[in-house]
């Protein structure tokens, strides 16, 4: 059945009586709305304006030929206000930390700064500065998203990186001396300033990439996959593990096993660019559904069990991670996979 928000939903969220599916769909709907309120104060809420929402993008004709609209007007305001009241609850509980994303909500750009023993929470409004480096030099520095974040930064050097969820990226405290020397765990897209004189250089565990002026992905989700992915976009990498060594060109991509340090040079797939995370998709082409799980769940924030009925199976597409959970429930069911929710759990069960 189609899910509708309605007076007797939102009343159910109040109380803590929804399903997670039925969370997804009202903090599905709450993101949406309060993308037009973010800059407004709670006692400034334009009722009138979120009650048009409601009857134009929520509710439809049933509403707008329903008599009891003060009804629904009145909780609608109480659920606005019982959700920014939570999120300031959560940004303001964790001493500077970015607040814990909720289960099956669309990913945020939000990050935490590591200086030294502080924590500094980031976003759009407050970015990374290198100035903090220079003020603290000596201090070890990293940026660590959460599962339902990820974050875009320039480091002293001119070089732009995107982090993914659930990764981690530490800045040495000699970076941009001799050379530019960063620690990764979990994914990040790196677009290096040229500088020939001091190479740049993505530690993995016990890979290295090292690289001049260039554009590449690196993925390494130890607990999802022994298999360390570096797609090469623009310029030259050499990619260095127990005394092997590879060259990657423009286009092609290497899979390494960590476990055994075996290397794999393929050419890249012209239908599905794996940096497309970065630029706000999804793009899968004939993917295995756990890999495809693993990435959503980073996103989405939840844990998942796959039935082996399942585990052979592939899917195609693009999707934009500005959907909500629910698009994607109905893109799996669509694809005919079956599933249930329980609390911050999906399981895919034929």
């Amino acid at each position: 059945m189609k899910q509708r928000l309605s007076k007797q939903l939102l009343q159910k969220y109040q109380q803590g009586m929804c399903s997670a599916e039925e969370m997804a769909y009202v903090e599905s709907w709450y993101n949406q709305l309060s993308k037009t309120n973010n800059a407004k104060d709670i006692p400034e809420l334009d009722l009138a304006a979120e009650d048009r929402y409601f009857q134009q993008h929520i509710f439809g004709p049933e509403l707008r030929a329903n008599r009891h609209r003060r009804a629904y007007l009145k909780v609608a305001a109480s659920i606005v206000f019982f959700l920014m009241a939570g999120a300031a609850m959560y940004f303001f509980s964790g001493r500077q930390r970015s607040p814990q994303p909720l289960p099956f909500s669309v990913g945020q750009f939000q990050a935490d700064l590591l200086i030294g023993n502080e924590v500094v929470s980031l976003d759009e409004k407050k970015p990374f500065s290198p100035a903090w480096m220079e003020q603290r030099k000596g201090d070890q520095v990293a940026i660590k998203t959460k599962k339902g974040q990820e974050f875009k930064m320039e480091l002293p050097d001119g070089t732009t990186v995107w982090l993914n969820a659930a990764s981690k990226l530490e800045i040495g405290p000699g970076y941009n001396v001799e050379e530019r020397a960063v620690f990764l765990e979990g994914e990040a897209y790196f677009k290096v300033a040229k500088n020939k004189a001091k190479p740049f250089i993505v530690h993995v565990g016990k890979t290295s990439i090292e690289a001049l002026g260039t554009a590449f992905n690196v993925k390494l989700y130890p607990n999802d996959s022994q298999l360390l992915t570096t797609q090469l976009d623009e310029g030259k990498i050499r990619v260095s593990n127990a005394g092997l060594q590879e060259i990657l060109l423009p286009g092609q991509i290497i899979q390494l096993n960590v476990m055994n340090g075996d290397f794999q040079l393929q050419q890249e797939n012209k239908q599905q660019d794996a940096a497309n995370w970065k630029d706000g998709y999804f793009e899968f082409d004939q993917t295995p559904l756990p890999e495809i799980l693993a990435d959503l769940a980073r996103w989405y924030n939840f844990t998942y069990s796959l039935s082996p009925v399942y585990k052979n199976k592939v899917l195609s597409g693009k999707i934009s991670k500005k959907e909500s959970f629910a698009e994607v429930l109905k893109i799996l069911r669509f694809a005919g996979i079956n599933y249930t929710i329980d609390k911050d759990r999906l399981l895919l069960v034929p």
